[in-house]
């Protein structure tokens, strides 16, 4: 009775453990950009999780007009001669230190023109960060920057399954779309994960541990990814066994909804660590994994162990940030 009592607490503390490392994530969005030039004297480009959010959003638009606001208060502190980078935190802190003096030469009709130096305007928020750049950057001043904003926010496509790097132009107010560029890659992704799995009629919990890749081909949205899984074994008397696979796999997104992923995709795994006798010699998994909504996964799958000699279905269910 002792004994049993002293299992649970253990197996206890570690779920615990999985539930708490589970809860810690990475992610790296390559989001969506729009960028606009003003009268061929100004490029923004503005970085955003989803381009189709600047239309129920003013915050953007409001931002740049502050930024405005800010360079003319500061107007008697900038140079001309070098170049500079000023840097806005949206209703906090405005800093400015030098750029990068390289010199920008044009060529134009076989010659080379001097344009100067390249100055730099940073806006950041939690939402979105705006990157200015101009020869001078105290001429926003005399330009209506947040007005070709509207503009551009107006003709803005239908949001599609693909992020994309939108271009316009806006001379003398007048705004024109000049491209429109899918991203061939979306994000890179490292995740850690807990879960349980049927296997051989009892319940293994487990740690996971992953990387990955999103991008678009012809419109659908591919994630191949490596990741390995730690399962926990407890032993009858008291000890645990932990056996870990390695699985590379390849996802599909099979949503039709622009905003929501469901995730199918196939996976092949392979026993790189084994201990305790849950498992032979030389052990393979194959099956699928399903994601109905981000942050759950459900993988059914095959066992191949013994050389080959023995096969048995499993399936785990489990969550991941």
């Amino acid at each position: 009775m002792h004994v049993i009592s002293k299992i649970t607490m253990k197996q206890l503390c570690l779920i615990l453990m999985i539930l708490t490392l589970s809860t810690a994530s990475f992610g790296q969005m390559i989001r969506d950009s729009v960028i606009f030039y003003v009268d061929n004297r100004v490029e923004v480009n503005m970085a955003v999780p989803d381009y189709s959010d600047l239309k129920s959003s003013s915050g953007v638009v409001a931002a740049l007009a502050d930024f405005k606001r800010v360079v003319t208060q500061l107007q008697n502190q900038l140079s001309s001669e070098s170049a500079e980078v000023v840097r806005y935190s949206v209703g906090g802190s405005v800093t400015v230190e030098p750029g990068n003096q390289k010199i920008v030469y044009l060529r134009k009709e076989g010659s080379f023109t001097n344009t100067g130096v390249r100055d730099r305007g940073i806006i950041v928020s939690k939402e979105f960060k705006i990157f200015i750049t101009t020869s001078d950057i105290s001429s926003i001043t005399d330009l209506s920057l947040s007005e070709c904003l509207e503009k551009v926010i107006a003709i803005l496509p239908e949001k599609s399954r693909w992020s994309k790097s939108l271009y316009y132009e806006c001379i003398d107010g007048a705004v024109m779309k000049i491209d429109d560029r899918n991203n061939e890659l979306d994000f890179l992704e490292l995740t850690l994960g807990a879960g349980a799995g049927l296997v051989k009629n009892a319940w293994v919990p487990d740690v996971s541990f992953g990387v990955g890749i999103g991008f678009n081909k012809k419109g659908v949205a591919r994630f191949p990814y490596i990741s390995s899984n730690m399962l926990f074994d407890f032993g009858s008397e008291g000890g645990t066994n932990i056996n870990t696979f390695l699985n590379v796999g390849y996802g599909w997104d099979i949503s039709k909804q622009t905003k929501k992923k469901e995730i199918l995709g196939i996976e092949l795994g392979y026993l790189i660590s084994r201990q305790g006798d849950l498992f032979g010699e030389n052990t393979f998994k194959l099956g699928a994994n399903w994601s109905p909504v981000k942050g759950v996964f459900v993988n059914p799958h095959l066992y191949i162990t013994d050389n080959f000699n023995t096969v048995f279905p499993g399936i785990r269910v489990g969550f991941g940030f």
